[in-house]
């Protein structure tokens, strides 16, 4: 009896595990035939791609499409490296800062700071679209509009409160007498910070890269406001798949969402070693 119901638990577990899979992979496979497929309508699209009757004609038109004659480089292409450029300073800036005042709440004392862990905590409270009118605004008045790294000043500032919380966690987890060990030997400060505690919090500075790099990645709404004339890929993607637009062509949407998707895997595999990393195995002797 026990072996029975042992069974149909483990076949019921296997057939939602295969469920969620389909659920999960249908909507890419589908992606994927619809960007190999020669045909103008989503609709004409099988679910299950035709090996044989695959095409490259929207690879070609994505990576040769210019809206105007006096571009330097293809829409698509010039929209991913501006995107890329937001998102490699937003992700080196909010390791560093994040870094920088977690370090300081961890192992500093001052006066203000119970206060302004609870000011931080009162900032998360808000969301970011809350400022959009505001934002532009100021980036209006000083003349910052159409410029990516300003763009990227504004997904760092917004990521700073949640992930100094995190940071802030983590670190006081890691022995302060690893500190004590390296001030006894002549080590400053800084030099404790990024020779020992940012080693030792490597899976959260892995978590907080991967997360601070898919934020302006996939964002829409914060370019289309603050670059209306810089695209970046996910405003491209709209203007492919927008019925009023032109050329209206749900293909390309298609092609450069497949396109959209590499940058995120390889920075996931690539920070993966960091997540699974322990935190301070070896480093202290009992």
């Amino acid at each position: 009896m026990m072996k029975l119901k042992n069974l149909i638990a483990k076949t019921l577990l296997y057939t939602w595990l295969l469920i969620s899979v389909v659920i999960a992979l249908v909507p890419i496979i589908w992606m994927v035939s619809a960007a190999f497929s020669d045909v103008r309508r989503l609709g004409d699209v099988p679910i299950i791609p035709r090996v044989r009757e695959w095409s490259l004609a929207n690879f070609k038109e994505v990576f040769t499409y210019r809206s105007g004659t006096a571009q330097l480089l293809p829409d698509y292409i010039g929209s991913f490296l501006v995107t890329l450029l937001v998102a490699v300073v937003t992700t080196v800036l909010v390791v560093m800062l994040s870094s920088l005042v977690g370090f300081a709440f961890t192992r500093y004392r001052f006066q203000a700071k119970k206060p302004s862990l609870l000011f931080i905590m009162g900032l998360q409270m808000f969301p970011s679209f809350m400022g959009m009118i505001a934002l532009f605004l100021i980036f209006r008045v000083f003349g910052w509009l159409n410029n990516p790294i300003f763009l990227s000043f504004i997904y760092v500032a917004g990521a700073i409160p949640f992930n100094t919380f995190i940071v802030r966690g983590f670190m006081r987890n890691v022995p302060k007498t690893l500190d004590e060990a390296a001030f006894i030997d002549g080590a400053t400060n800084l030099q404790v910070m990024i020779k020992i505690i940012v080693p030792l919090a490597a899976p959260i500075m892995g978590f907080i890269a991967v997360n601070a790099f898919m934020g302006p990645w996939l964002d829409y709404i914060l370019p289309s406001i603050l670059m209306p004339n810089n695209e970046t890929v996910a405003m491209w993607l709209f203007r492919m798949n927008d019925p009023d637009s032109t050329p209206h062509r749900p293909m390309l949407f298609m092609t450069g969402a497949l396109f959209l998707a590499v940058p995120i895997m390889i920075v996931q595999v690539y920070m993966q070693k960091y997540v699974t990393y322990g935190l301070t195995a070896g480093a202290e002797k009992g």
